[in-house]
């Protein structure tokens, strides 16, 4: 009786877990800051959309799932205790949502570093015939990638009639870049200014190349920080490996997994391996949230 007790407490807790992970994702969120089209959305797109991560709630559900059950499958060989794929099968969203930030940030670094040159595609331009449409045509023609995009984007819009600080917002907004935000700001004071702007398109190309340089670097810090705890977590699952391994050459004598509490006891440590993960993915990624402002001046962002 207590050994199909025990088999069947793994299944129990996995089939709850789930249940409690997709059950809460795909609740709406209670409080809304302010109206927003992202709130008509399922609640796990709504999620996936807000921090820009380029995913279907489908794709992110199906690969955190079979990540997490790959975790928990590696935890329970690991030491034995099968009370641990539970754990494994919840660092798969967590594991999955840490790598679709790291490429979202990948993109925006090589975005930035577009931009960089961008910038001083506008000077080039406005110091041979100042004109904002010349500069974004310039960009448009000559620029990288999403970038030239963008430029090409915003041109259009100007020239069907749109105002250079509208049509500068509506890219803003799908970017969520502070760097774009910044030069885009600059093109909107050149268009405004009467007398000669060039140096000051200089120096805000001298800022955007700043600003994409500590982008990346704040991203290899990153990095950096979470490789360090990455190496503390992984570590002493190396060790119970290792005794699990160990146990199996002597027939398991006096291997404490295989026993209930042991169980219960690897089940915490997995919890607080995950926990740990995620904080430490938590702790890194503050350097990287910026708060935004309207591009128009006077203007409030909606």
């Amino acid at each position: 009786m207590n050994e199909t007790l025990l088999a069947l407490l793994p299944a129990v807790f996995a089939a709850a877990l789930v249940l409690a992970i997709i059950g809460g994702l795909a609740l709406r969120p209670r409080r809304i800051i302010r109206a927003q089209r992202e709130t008509l959305l399922p609640g796990i797109q709504v999620r996936l959309d807000r921090p820009k991560l380029g995913v279907s709630a489908s794709t992110y559900l199906t690969r955190s799932l079979a990540t997490g059950a790959g975790l928990g499958l590696l935890m329970a060989l690991a030491t034995g205790a099968w009370l641990t794929f539970p754990a494994g099968l919840l660092a798969g969203f967590v594991f999955v949502w840490s790598q679709l930030e790291d490429r979202r940030n990948e993109r925006l670094n090589r975005y930035h570093k577009a931009l960089a040159s961008a910038a001083d595609t506008i000077v080039n331009s406005w110091r041979t015939r100042p004109s904002m449409n010349r500069a974004l045509e310039a960009v448009a023609k000559y620029g990288q990638g999403d970038v030239a995009a963008d430029f090409e984007e915003v041109r259009a819009a100007t020239r069907s009639g749109v105002s250079l600080p509208s049509a500068l917002q509506k890219v803003a907004d799908r970017r969520q870049s502070p760097v774009f935000d910044a030069l885009a700001t600059a093109l909107i004071v050149a268009e405004e200014s009467s007398g000669e702007v060039s140096e000051m398109l200089a120096r805000h190309a001298a800022s955007t190349r700043q600003m994409a340089v500590i982008y990346e670097e704040t991203i290899d810090a990153q990095r950096g920080q979470r490789s360090d705890v990455m190496w503390g977590i992984v570590g002493p699952w190396g060790v119970m490996a290792l005794l699990r391994l160990s146990s199996l050459a002597t027939g398991g004598l006096g291997y404490v997994f295989g026993t209930l509490p042991g169980q219960v006891a690897a089940f915490v440590a997995a919890v607080l391996t995950v926990a740990a993960y995620a904080n430490s993915h938590r702790v890194a990624s503050r350097g990287l949230v910026v708060e935004r402002v309207a591009l128009e001046r006077g203007g409030r962002e909606t």
